[in-house]
Protein backbone atom coordinates (compact mmCIF):
# COMPACT_ATOMS: atom_id res chain seq x y z
CA UNK A 1 0.00 0.00 0.00
CA UNK A 2 1.46 3.58 -0.84
CA UNK A 3 1.03 6.11 1.55
CA UNK A 4 -2.05 7.82 0.32
CA UNK A 5 -3.79 4.38 0.83
CA UNK A 6 -2.62 4.29 4.18
CA UNK A 7 -4.08 7.78 4.56
CA UNK A 8 -7.35 6.64 3.26
CA UNK A 9 -7.65 3.66 5.30
CA UNK A 10 -6.73 5.24 8.63
CA UNK A 11 -9.52 8.20 7.51
CA UNK A 12 -12.23 7.65 10.51
CA UNK A 13 -16.23 7.79 9.48
CA UNK A 14 -16.98 11.03 9.91
CA UNK A 15 -19.24 13.66 8.00
CA UNK A 16 -18.08 16.14 4.93
CA UNK A 17 -16.05 19.11 6.73
CA UNK A 18 -17.45 22.24 6.86
CA UNK A 19 -16.13 24.22 3.42
CA UNK A 20 -14.90 27.05 5.86
CA UNK A 21 -12.85 24.41 7.64
CA UNK A 22 -11.90 22.88 4.58
CA UNK A 23 -10.66 25.96 3.06
CA UNK A 24 -8.32 26.45 5.91
CA UNK A 25 -6.90 22.90 6.33
CA UNK A 26 -6.09 23.29 2.67
CA UNK A 27 -4.18 26.61 3.63
CA UNK A 28 -2.13 24.87 6.34
CA UNK A 29 -1.05 22.30 4.13
CA UNK A 30 -0.12 23.90 1.10
CA UNK A 31 1.91 26.23 4.11
CA UNK A 32 3.86 22.79 5.55
CA UNK A 33 4.49 21.55 2.57
CA UNK A 34 5.89 24.73 0.98
CA UNK A 35 7.78 24.59 4.62
CA UNK A 36 9.51 21.27 3.69
CA UNK A 37 10.49 22.11 0.25
CA UNK A 38 11.97 24.65 1.55
CA UNK A 39 14.44 22.50 3.51
CA UNK A 40 14.75 20.00 0.99
CA UNK A 41 17.97 20.91 -1.68
CA UNK A 42 16.72 21.03 -4.97
CA UNK A 43 16.39 17.45 -6.92
CA UNK A 44 19.16 17.62 -10.19
CA UNK A 45 17.08 16.56 -12.80
CA UNK A 46 19.90 15.17 -14.91
CA UNK A 47 21.66 13.07 -12.09
CA UNK A 48 20.34 9.51 -11.57
CA UNK A 49 17.37 8.60 -8.78
CA UNK A 50 20.26 7.57 -5.75
CA UNK A 51 19.11 6.49 -2.20
CA UNK A 52 19.30 9.28 -1.03
CA UNK A 53 16.54 11.13 -3.12
CA UNK A 54 14.07 8.37 -2.34
CA UNK A 55 14.73 8.83 0.88
CA UNK A 56 13.81 12.62 1.16
CA UNK A 57 10.87 12.16 -1.07
CA UNK A 58 9.58 9.41 1.35
CA UNK A 59 9.72 11.87 4.17
CA UNK A 60 8.06 14.57 2.87
CA UNK A 61 4.63 12.25 1.62
CA UNK A 62 4.70 10.62 4.97
CA UNK A 63 5.42 13.90 6.90
CA UNK A 64 1.83 15.07 4.41
CA UNK A 65 0.27 12.38 5.56
CA UNK A 66 0.54 12.65 9.61
CA UNK A 67 -0.77 16.55 8.58
CA UNK A 68 -3.70 15.72 6.60
CA UNK A 69 -4.30 12.61 9.13
CA UNK A 70 -4.40 15.59 12.42
CA UNK A 71 -6.54 17.55 10.31
CA UNK A 72 -9.15 14.64 9.80
CA UNK A 73 -8.86 13.96 13.55
CA UNK A 74 -9.50 17.61 15.01
CA UNK A 75 -12.61 17.64 12.50
CA UNK A 76 -13.95 15.18 13.69
CA UNK A 77 -13.66 16.14 17.35
CA UNK A 78 -16.05 19.19 16.11
CA UNK A 79 -18.41 16.65 15.07
CA UNK A 80 -22.01 16.99 17.58
CA UNK A 81 -24.03 13.96 17.91
CA UNK A 82 -26.58 13.25 15.26
CA UNK A 83 -24.68 15.58 12.72
CA UNK A 84 -23.22 13.04 10.88
CA UNK A 85 -25.73 13.19 7.36
CA UNK A 86 -23.91 14.71 5.07
CA UNK A 87 -24.79 18.24 4.39
CA UNK A 88 -26.31 19.86 1.13
CA UNK A 89 -22.79 21.37 -0.76
CA UNK A 90 -23.16 25.04 -1.56
CA UNK A 91 -23.81 26.32 -4.73
CA UNK A 92 -20.78 28.65 -5.64
CA UNK A 93 -21.80 31.32 -7.33
CA UNK A 94 -19.63 33.66 -9.40
CA UNK A 95 -19.14 36.88 -8.39
CA UNK A 96 -21.20 39.55 -10.83
CA UNK A 97 -19.29 42.22 -12.16
CA UNK A 98 -19.48 45.64 -10.14
CA UNK A 99 -21.56 47.77 -11.84
CA UNK A 100 -21.58 51.90 -11.78
CA UNK A 101 -25.37 53.50 -11.27
CA UNK A 102 -26.36 55.87 -13.65
CA UNK A 103 -27.74 58.81 -11.66
CA UNK A 104 -30.31 60.60 -13.94
CA UNK A 105 -31.29 64.45 -12.34
CA UNK A 106 -34.58 65.19 -12.67
CA UNK A 107 -35.91 68.66 -12.61
CA UNK A 108 -37.69 69.28 -9.16
CA UNK A 109 -40.79 70.87 -8.55
CA UNK A 110 -40.94 74.81 -6.75
CA UNK A 111 -41.41 74.93 -3.61
CA UNK A 112 -44.44 76.15 -2.41
CA UNK A 113 -44.78 80.32 -2.03
CA UNK A 114 -46.27 81.71 0.80
CA UNK A 115 -46.25 84.83 -0.37
CA UNK A 116 -49.37 86.90 -0.55
CA UNK A 117 -50.65 87.68 -3.54
CA UNK A 118 -52.25 90.91 -4.98
CA UNK A 119 -54.75 89.50 -7.53
CA UNK A 120 -58.00 89.92 -5.14
CA UNK A 121 -61.38 88.01 -7.19
CA UNK A 122 -64.34 90.25 -7.73
CA UNK A 123 -67.00 90.13 -6.07
CA UNK A 124 -70.74 89.69 -7.77
CA UNK A 125 -72.54 92.78 -8.09
CA UNK A 126 -70.14 95.46 -7.08
CA UNK A 127 -68.27 97.94 -8.87
CA UNK A 128 -65.57 96.22 -10.58
CA UNK A 129 -67.81 93.43 -11.51
CA UNK A 130 -71.08 94.40 -11.75
CA UNK A 131 -72.58 91.91 -14.28
CA UNK A 132 -72.64 87.89 -14.20
CA UNK A 133 -70.98 86.45 -17.21
CA UNK A 134 -71.91 83.02 -18.87
CA UNK A 135 -69.27 80.15 -18.96
CA UNK A 136 -66.87 80.42 -22.14
CA UNK A 137 -67.33 79.00 -25.29
CA UNK A 138 -70.97 78.49 -24.03
CA UNK A 139 -73.89 78.27 -26.93
CA UNK A 140 -76.28 80.94 -25.62
CA UNK A 141 -80.32 81.23 -26.96
CA UNK A 142 -80.25 85.02 -26.66
CA UNK A 143 -78.09 87.65 -26.36
CA UNK A 144 -79.09 91.18 -26.42
CA UNK A 145 -78.19 94.83 -24.65
CA UNK A 146 -81.08 97.54 -24.30
CA UNK A 147 -80.21 100.81 -23.04
CA UNK A 148 -81.34 103.27 -20.20
CA UNK A 149 -84.82 105.40 -20.80
CA UNK A 150 -83.49 108.92 -19.78
CA UNK A 151 -85.17 110.51 -17.31
CA UNK A 152 -87.00 107.28 -16.25
CA UNK A 153 -87.52 105.49 -13.14
CA UNK A 154 -90.03 102.74 -11.93
CA UNK A 155 -92.11 101.72 -8.57
CA UNK A 156 -92.82 98.82 -7.30
CA UNK A 157 -95.87 98.65 -4.41
CA UNK A 158 -97.51 95.92 -2.52
CA UNK A 159 -101.53 97.00 -2.28
CA UNK A 160 -103.10 95.46 0.90
CA UNK A 161 -104.80 92.63 -1.05
CA UNK A 162 -101.18 91.16 -1.72
CA UNK A 163 -101.31 92.18 -5.07
CA UNK A 164 -98.33 94.18 -7.10
CA UNK A 165 -98.68 97.27 -9.13
CA UNK A 166 -95.96 98.62 -11.14
CA UNK A 167 -95.22 102.73 -12.00
CA UNK A 168 -93.07 103.69 -14.60
CA UNK A 169 -92.21 107.48 -14.64
CA UNK A 170 -90.86 109.08 -18.08
CA UNK A 171 -89.50 112.60 -18.87
CA UNK A 172 -90.79 114.30 -21.92
CA UNK A 173 -92.08 117.22 -23.60
CA UNK A 174 -93.49 120.66 -22.01
CA UNK A 175 -97.10 120.49 -22.31
CA UNK A 176 -98.32 123.22 -25.17
CA UNK A 177 -101.37 125.27 -24.50
CA UNK A 178 -104.38 123.38 -26.30
CA UNK A 179 -106.73 125.02 -28.75
CA UNK A 180 -110.19 125.94 -27.58
CA UNK A 181 -113.12 124.00 -29.03
CA UNK A 182 -114.22 124.92 -32.53
CA UNK A 183 -117.81 126.01 -32.27
CA UNK A 184 -118.84 125.51 -35.60
CA UNK A 185 -117.70 122.14 -35.36
CA UNK A 186 -119.92 119.53 -34.46
CA UNK A 187 -119.11 115.67 -33.68
CA UNK A 188 -121.35 112.59 -32.49
CA UNK A 189 -118.67 111.16 -30.92
CA UNK A 190 -119.46 110.25 -26.96
CA UNK A 191 -116.21 110.79 -25.66
CA UNK A 192 -115.67 109.73 -21.63
CA UNK A 193 -113.81 112.55 -19.91
CA UNK A 194 -110.38 111.54 -18.23
CA UNK A 195 -111.24 111.08 -14.23
CA UNK A 196 -109.48 113.81 -11.72
CA UNK A 197 -107.51 112.56 -8.99
CA UNK A 198 -105.75 115.27 -6.76
CA UNK A 199 -104.61 116.68 -10.00
CA UNK A 200 -103.66 113.79 -11.91
CA UNK A 201 -105.57 112.74 -14.91
CA UNK A 202 -106.09 109.24 -15.45
CA UNK A 203 -106.69 107.57 -18.59
CA UNK A 204 -107.23 104.08 -19.15
CA UNK A 205 -105.68 102.54 -21.71
CA UNK A 206 -108.48 100.56 -23.40
CA UNK A 207 -109.44 96.73 -24.16
CA UNK A 208 -106.04 96.55 -25.95
CA UNK A 209 -104.10 97.05 -23.07
CA UNK A 210 -106.71 95.84 -19.49
CA UNK A 211 -105.39 96.84 -16.22
CA UNK A 212 -102.67 100.12 -17.29
CA UNK A 213 -103.46 103.63 -16.92
CA UNK A 214 -101.94 107.08 -18.34
CA UNK A 215 -101.46 109.93 -16.04
CA UNK A 216 -100.56 112.43 -17.73
CA UNK A 217 -98.62 114.71 -15.64
CA UNK A 218 -97.32 118.40 -16.60
CA UNK A 219 -93.73 117.13 -18.01
CA UNK A 220 -94.01 113.50 -19.00
CA UNK A 221 -96.20 110.51 -18.14
CA UNK A 222 -96.72 108.04 -15.50
CA UNK A 223 -98.26 104.64 -16.81
CA UNK A 224 -99.66 102.35 -14.02
CA UNK A 225 -99.27 98.51 -14.82
CA UNK A 226 -101.78 96.50 -12.80
CA UNK A 227 -102.71 92.78 -13.39
CA UNK A 228 -104.56 91.64 -16.41
CA UNK A 229 -108.07 90.78 -15.58
CA UNK A 230 -108.68 93.18 -12.32
CA UNK A 231 -111.95 95.03 -12.67
CA UNK A 232 -110.62 98.66 -13.78
CA UNK A 233 -110.70 101.71 -11.46
CA UNK A 234 -110.89 99.18 -8.06
CA UNK A 235 -110.40 99.46 -4.63
CA UNK A 236 -107.02 99.25 -4.75
CA UNK A 237 -106.28 101.83 -7.77
CA UNK A 238 -108.41 104.12 -6.45
CA UNK A 239 -107.06 104.52 -3.17
CA UNK A 240 -103.50 104.55 -5.24
CA UNK A 241 -103.89 107.67 -7.62
CA UNK A 242 -106.17 109.32 -4.40
CA UNK A 243 -102.69 109.19 -2.69
CA UNK A 244 -100.80 110.65 -5.49
CA UNK A 245 -99.57 114.33 -5.41
CA UNK A 246 -97.31 116.17 -8.24
CA UNK A 247 -96.11 119.91 -8.19
CA UNK A 248 -93.02 121.20 -10.22
CA UNK A 249 -92.65 117.51 -12.01
CA UNK A 250 -92.08 115.94 -8.15
CA UNK A 251 -94.15 112.80 -7.68
CA UNK A 252 -95.46 112.73 -4.38
CA UNK A 253 -97.35 108.77 -3.40
CA UNK A 254 -98.59 109.05 0.38
CA UNK A 255 -99.43 105.40 0.95
CA UNK A 256 -102.24 104.49 2.65
CA UNK A 257 -102.25 102.15 5.15
CA UNK A 258 -101.66 98.21 4.18
CA UNK A 259 -99.42 99.64 1.10
CA UNK A 260 -95.51 98.60 0.89
CA UNK A 261 -92.87 99.87 -1.08
CA UNK A 262 -90.90 96.64 -2.38
CA UNK A 263 -88.17 98.74 -4.37
CA UNK A 264 -87.36 101.82 -6.59
CA UNK A 265 -85.10 103.83 -8.40
CA UNK A 266 -83.40 105.35 -12.04
CA UNK A 267 -83.75 103.40 -15.08
CA UNK A 268 -80.61 101.09 -16.05
CA UNK A 269 -79.58 99.00 -19.09
CA UNK A 270 -80.23 95.81 -19.49
CA UNK A 271 -78.06 92.84 -19.93
CA UNK A 272 -79.97 90.03 -21.38
CA UNK A 273 -78.73 85.98 -22.08
CA UNK A 274 -80.25 82.95 -22.58
CA UNK A 275 -78.30 80.44 -20.55
CA UNK A 276 -79.00 76.58 -22.10
CA UNK A 277 -78.29 74.17 -19.54
CA UNK A 278 -78.96 70.33 -18.49
CA UNK A 279 -81.06 69.34 -15.81
CA UNK A 280 -82.09 65.54 -15.09
CA UNK A 281 -81.05 65.00 -19.27
CA UNK A 282 -83.17 67.70 -19.93
CA UNK A 283 -82.46 70.80 -21.79
CA UNK A 284 -83.33 73.80 -19.91
CA UNK A 285 -83.02 77.77 -20.86
CA UNK A 286 -82.50 80.36 -18.12
CA UNK A 287 -83.09 84.08 -18.83
CA UNK A 288 -81.03 85.94 -17.00
CA UNK A 289 -81.60 90.15 -17.47
CA UNK A 290 -79.48 91.90 -15.13
CA UNK A 291 -79.50 95.91 -13.99
CA UNK A 292 -76.22 97.12 -13.05
CA UNK A 293 -76.85 99.26 -10.41
CA UNK A 294 -80.77 99.00 -10.78
CA UNK A 295 -83.77 97.98 -8.85
CA UNK A 296 -86.46 95.63 -8.40
CA UNK A 297 -88.83 97.71 -9.61
CA UNK A 298 -86.64 98.18 -13.28
CA UNK A 299 -86.42 94.50 -13.48
CA UNK A 300 -90.15 94.20 -12.62
CA UNK A 301 -91.54 96.46 -14.42
CA UNK A 302 -94.29 94.21 -15.82
CA UNK A 303 -97.83 93.45 -15.15
CA UNK A 304 -96.94 90.01 -13.72
CA UNK A 305 -97.88 89.50 -9.66
CA UNK A 306 -95.21 89.19 -6.90
CA UNK A 307 -95.22 86.61 -3.71
CA UNK A 308 -92.04 86.91 -1.44
CA UNK A 309 -89.61 83.91 -1.53
CA UNK A 310 -86.00 83.07 -0.32
CA UNK A 311 -83.38 83.19 -2.98
CA UNK A 312 -79.57 82.26 -2.08
CA UNK A 313 -80.23 83.27 1.73
CA UNK A 314 -82.10 86.69 1.08
CA UNK A 315 -85.51 88.10 0.38
CA UNK A 316 -86.74 87.72 -3.49
CA UNK A 317 -90.17 88.21 -5.29
CA UNK A 318 -91.46 84.82 -7.80
CA UNK A 319 -94.19 85.52 -10.15
CA UNK A 320 -95.41 81.74 -11.26
CA UNK A 321 -97.99 81.51 -14.12
CA UNK A 322 -101.19 80.36 -13.02
CA UNK A 323 -101.50 78.48 -16.96
CA UNK A 324 -98.07 76.79 -16.32
CA UNK A 325 -97.04 76.01 -12.88
CA UNK A 326 -93.33 74.66 -13.93
CA UNK A 327 -92.33 78.00 -15.17
CA UNK A 328 -91.93 81.32 -13.28
CA UNK A 329 -90.26 84.32 -12.88
CA UNK A 330 -88.18 85.61 -9.95
CA UNK A 331 -86.79 89.42 -9.35
CA UNK A 332 -83.44 88.88 -6.95
CA UNK A 333 -80.32 90.76 -6.21
CA UNK A 334 -76.93 90.24 -6.64
CA UNK A 335 -74.72 92.95 -4.89
CA UNK A 336 -75.92 96.35 -6.41
CA UNK A 337 -77.31 94.68 -9.48
CA UNK A 338 -81.04 93.23 -10.08
CA UNK A 339 -81.66 90.43 -11.76
CA UNK A 340 -84.65 89.32 -13.98
CA UNK A 341 -84.48 85.23 -14.07
CA UNK A 342 -87.34 83.72 -16.02
CA UNK A 343 -87.33 79.83 -16.93
CA UNK A 344 -89.48 76.70 -16.18
CA UNK A 345 -88.85 73.02 -15.31
CA UNK A 346 -86.43 73.82 -12.76
CA UNK A 347 -86.41 74.33 -8.99
CA UNK A 348 -85.06 77.14 -7.29
CA UNK A 349 -82.51 74.77 -5.44
CA UNK A 350 -81.10 74.49 -9.08
CA UNK A 351 -81.14 77.52 -10.26
CA UNK A 352 -78.94 79.13 -7.86
CA UNK A 353 -76.88 76.88 -8.53
CA UNK A 354 -76.41 78.23 -12.05
CA UNK A 355 -76.14 81.70 -11.20
CA UNK A 356 -73.85 80.90 -8.62
CA UNK A 357 -71.90 79.00 -10.90
CA UNK A 358 -71.50 82.05 -13.48
CA UNK A 359 -68.55 83.87 -13.67
CA UNK A 360 -68.40 87.71 -12.18
CA UNK A 361 -67.59 90.84 -14.77
CA UNK A 362 -67.25 93.97 -16.28
CA UNK A 363 -68.86 95.74 -18.92
CA UNK A 364 -65.26 95.62 -20.92
CA UNK A 365 -65.32 92.18 -20.36
CA UNK A 366 -68.56 91.63 -22.05
CA UNK A 367 -67.96 93.33 -25.11
CA UNK A 368 -64.63 91.78 -25.48
CA UNK A 369 -66.52 88.60 -25.39
CA UNK A 370 -69.89 90.10 -27.39
CA UNK A 371 -69.29 92.62 -29.11
CA UNK A 372 -69.91 96.51 -28.77
CA UNK A 373 -72.70 97.64 -26.40
CA UNK A 374 -75.86 100.10 -28.75
CA UNK A 375 -75.80 103.47 -28.35
CA UNK A 376 -78.88 104.79 -27.31
CA UNK A 377 -81.26 105.09 -30.36
CA UNK A 378 -83.51 107.88 -29.24
CA UNK A 379 -81.93 111.02 -29.17
CA UNK A 380 -82.52 113.33 -25.84
CA UNK A 381 -85.66 115.31 -27.22
CA UNK A 382 -86.77 116.36 -23.40
CA UNK A 383 -87.41 120.15 -22.87
CA UNK A 384 -88.12 119.69 -19.06
CA UNK A 385 -85.62 119.32 -16.90
CA UNK A 386 -84.79 116.22 -15.34
CA UNK A 387 -87.98 114.38 -12.98
CA UNK A 388 -87.01 113.05 -9.73
CA UNK A 389 -87.52 109.73 -8.68
CA UNK A 390 -90.89 108.76 -7.08
CA UNK A 391 -90.67 109.97 -3.44
CA UNK A 392 -92.85 108.14 -1.00
CA UNK A 393 -94.06 110.08 2.05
Amino acid sequence: MNPVQIVEAARPAVGTMPPIDRRHLRERIFDAAMREQSEISPVDLASPKTRASNAARLAALTLLGVAAVSGLAYSASRETPGSRATAKPATSVAPSPTLELTVNTLAQAPLPTTATTTTVPPIPGSVDAPLLLPPERNRLDELTVVRARLGSSALLLRAPDLSTISLVEVDGLAPTEQPGPDPSASSTTTTVPPRQYAAVSVIPSGEDAPGQYNVEVACGSVKVLDTSGRPPFRPEVEALFNSIRITNGLINIALPDGWAAISGGRSADEFVFGLPVEIDNQQVTIMVAQYPNGSLAVAGNDQRQYEPTTFNGQLAWISRDPEDPAAFTLLTTVGTTAIRVSTRDISLAETEKVLNGLTPGDVNEWTNRFGAIPVNPDPDIRSCADQPEFNIV
